[in-house]
């Protein structure tokens, strides 16, 4: 099999090309071409033992490349944040722009190439009519996926912490209050809300989504427990 990273340079999508070479694949992990780091992405990447794509978002370059490498599997770890939006000078609805925009891009190549099961990172609250402009666009990048024809997993976990580029100390702050708070849930019954809401870090869930990648059940959502 050969898989495909969309978004390898994140937080979780590097963790999964890692775990995919450490597990003796050979993925391919997607650099955007105009990135000002791809000479130190194509060197991190090496020495792991992946192979570096800079095929630009162009849906009919991108098939031909799923094509030309024979993907079967497509794991789209895509998504920013404000901070990373301004030093990519993104404006406007950036959710919009980027976790949807390039999502539709994958999927439409997908669609006219090899066909490969899609592994979607989506989010826990995700959906195409919340007023959260980061929960809609997930949303609606997931009715994406569900249409797209080929075989399909949407990923939702809950916040994802650990060392990450940028600093989002608020994130780091809130996952603790939340997890404590659940933890006093989990003992007065709550064990499913617990599991569902949770935080988790890049190495578990990119360990799980390799795991539902290779898994023989497709189209369907995942969260809580079952991404641990």
């Amino acid at each position: 099999m050969t898989a495909f990273v969309l978004g390898a340079t994140g937080f979780v999508g590097r963790e999964v090309v890692r775990q995919l070479c450490v597990r003796g694949g050979k993925p391919v992990a997607h650099v955007r071409p105009d990135s000002s780091k791809l000479g130190d992405w194509r060197t991190k990447f090496g020495e792991l033992g992946a192979t570096v794509d800079v095929t630009p978002w162009d849906v009919t370059a991108m098939a031909a490349t799923l094509r030309d490498r024979a993907v079967t599997q497509l794991y789209i770890c895509i998504g920013t944040t404000r901070s990373k939006a301004k030093s990519d000078q993104v404006s406007g609805n950036i959710y919009e722009q980027i976790d949807l925009g390039l999502t539709k891009i994958a999927v439409d190549a997908a669609k006219t190439s090899t066909k490969p099961r899609l592994v979607y990172l989506s989010s826990i609250g995700a959906d195409s009519t919340a007023r959260s402009a980061y929960l809609k666009a997930r949303g609606q990048a997931e009715d994406l996926v569900r249409a797209s024809g080929v075989p399909w997993v949407i990923a939702r976990p809950s916040l994802i912490v650990g060392d990450r580029d940028e600093n989002r100390m608020g994130e780091r702050v809130g996952a603790g209050i939340g997890d404590s708070l659940l933890a006093v849930a989990g003992v007065l019954g709550g064990k499913n809300l617990r599991a569902r809401y949770r935080s988790t870090s890049a190495d578990v869930l990119a360990s799980a989504l390799i795991r539902i990648a290779e898994a023989p059940e497709h189209d369907c959502i995942v969260d809580g427990a079952n991404l641990r």
